[in-house]
């Protein structure tokens, strides 16, 4: 009998064990149910951006940089000999024909003399237009504070950035500003007698040097002080006719330069210059003589210059030579010549998706699911661009059924909108536990 009860207590007991385990089973069970049913979601923000379809070349600058009389090139400027020369104008600066670019001198001391001279003129003639303006007794004094405390910010840059040009051209505006703040505040400036000062030492510095030479442009134009012997490497005409035959880039890349140590700078004729560079034919296709595209040179940090394409060659083995052209000119684009180049051919304008975030609804519709409040609704996109692990697409204004238009619209994908990128049984108008 005891054994009877024995065996019957086990039984209850391994009963119970077994109820328990069922209960632990169905009560996992129900929670992975729910789990896996409204699952833990994370999100992302739709922002603007922006992709490119672009073409990576290797180009030739061309410049009306090279009139050739009886065998020379008049655009070149040469020094040959030993004298200190002081450039009258500045690098990049436009000079008329005949004009003075730069003056010579026998010794460095007798070209020092004549810098601190110019410098003591242009100070000079500052002083005196202070002195004949009837405005500075109203002049206010804060916005002379704010102008100074910006030319001093705008000089540090300019050093930073080696910008010697501009340097100098802050510090100027940095000596007037604040002799026009001394006037302002009422403080006694004795101008005859500082005009005076300056005059007697200009005369001392003029008496110190004699000129001995002096360089002059042969026509009107740009001045640029740099010369990598490349000038007469292709007829700017030639170009400006069209008459580039497929090829010329890769031979213009392959040149070896002829560059003159005696050469002092060069007169750049027009502002207009071209960039000749070989492609694929099947590369240039979206590229049409009449486009504008806009183009970088990465390496020397010029970024969406505006462009025209100019000029198509034949193909040739699959291959054609692209000419563009450009009216703008300043001291760094005077100084491209053999450059990669970054052209953009195309641009997408969209939202950037992460590819999880992309699904389908049981329609096959493609789309996302934007959080909204404690709901999901589906929106349909439409994709422009694939990247790297996301697209550019835009959001479409779409029917949920086109067959009942009583049941309204998919919710249109709008900027800054929070979507699911990572979730489980995601459904339109469900609510988010």
């Amino acid at each position: 009998m005891e054994q009877l009860k024995k065996l019957g207590k086990d039984k209850l007991i391994a009963l119970c064990l077994v109820g328990a385990f069922i209960v632990v089973v169905l009560m996992y069970g129900v929670n992975a149910f729910y789990s896996d049913y409204t699952g833990e979601i994370a999100t992302e923000f739709i922002v603007n951006h922006t992709e490119s379809a672009k073409l990576t070349v290797n180009g030739f600058a061309v410049r009306d940089e090279n009139m050739n009389v009886g065998g020379t090139n008049m655009s070149i400027l040469y020094k040959n000999d030993d004298y200190v020369y002081v450039p009258v104008i500045s690098d990049s600066e436009n000079v008329s024909k005949n004009g003075v670019i730069a003056v010579a001198f026998r010794t460095q001391a007798e070209a020092d003399a004549y810098t601190e001279e110019m410098l003591l003129r242009e100070k000079l003639s500052s002083i005196k237009e202070l002195e004949r303006s009837e405005e500075l007794s109203y002049t206010n004094i804060l916005f002379l504070n704010s102008q100074i405390s910006s030319d001093v910010a705008s000089y540090l840059d300019s050093l930073s950035r080696s910008d010697l040009r501009s340097a100098d051209e802050y510090i100027d505006n940095i000596s007037k500003n604040i002799t026009s703040k001394q006037i302002a505040i009422g403080e006694d400036l004795d101008y005859k007698t500082i005009i005076k000062d300056y005059e007697t030492k200009i005369k001392e510095l003029k008496s110190s040097y004699k000129i001995v030479k002096k360089i002059t442009s042969p026509y009107a134009g740009y001045f640029v002080s740099y010369v990598d012997g490349f000038e007469q490497a292709i007829s700017y005409s030639d170009v400006e006719d069209k008459k580039i035959t497929q090829g010329e880039g890769g031979r213009l890349i392959s040149l070896d330069s002829d560059k003159n140590d005696g050469a002092y700078g060069k007169i750049i004729a027009q502002h207009t210059w071209y960039y000749i560079f070989d492609t694929e034919v099947s590369l240039s296709s979206t590229l049409q003589v009449g486009y504008w595209v806009k183009v970088s040179f990465d390496e020397i940090g010029i970024k969406n210059l505006n462009m025209k394409v100019y000029d198509i060659s034949d193909s040739d083995n699959g291959k054609v030579t692209v000419t563009l052209r450009c009216t703008s000119m300043n001291e760094e684009l005077a100084k491209i010549r053999k450059e990669a180049a970054s052209i953009t051919l195309d641009e997408y304008n969209g939202f950037r998706i992460s590819n999880e975030a992309l699904t389908e609804n049981d329609k096959g519709i493609t789309g996302v699911y934007v959080v909204m409040g404690n709901i999901m609704k589906f929106s349909p996109v439409n994709i422009i661009y694939y990247g790297d692990g996301y697209v550019v697409a835009s959001g479409e204004k779409m029917l949920r059924d086109e067959n009942n238009k009583a049941e309204g619209y998919y919710h249109v994908l709008k900027l800054y909108d929070k979507i699911i990128v990572k979730g489980l049984n995601l459904e339109d108008g469900r609510i988010i536990e």
